[in-house]
């Protein structure tokens, strides 16, 4: 197995069947009681159930993935995988159809932690 699909994989399974919480610095991306996730090719498939329905929701693989005090951080920053010399260059391409998850950190936390 990959080491940073079983990294993944280790850093999500402390949240099953637990009520999380799925945010940006900026805003709650989704909530629910995760009940299973599956890792594809370039995916994360998060299935939460909130308020009696179920829901699945995808996000990209991310760059790097930290352990923290409260929950688990997606990194999904540019800086954590170009070298500085060339982020510069990176930023100048079209990003017309960038994800709302580009150049940020994802928070996945326990609703007991948040």
């Amino acid at each position: 197995m990959n080491v940073n699909l079983e990294k993944v994989t280790n850093l999500l399974k402390p949240f099953l069947l637990r009520d999380i919480i799925v945010k940006t610095d900026k805003k709650i991306l989704k909530r629910g009681k995760l009940k299973i996730f599956q890792i594809k090719q370039y995916h994360i498939n998060l299935t939460l159930e909130y308020n009696d329905a179920v829901k699945s929701y995808e996000i990209p693989y991310p760059f790097r993935v930290d352990r923290h005090d409260h929950g688990a951080i997606l990194n999904y920053q540019l800086s954590s995988f170009i070298p500085k010399k060339q982020i510069c260059k990176v930023k100048f391409l079209d990003s017309s159809s960038k994800s709302k998850l580009y150049d940020n950190l994802v928070y996945m936390l326990t609703s007991a932690d948040f």
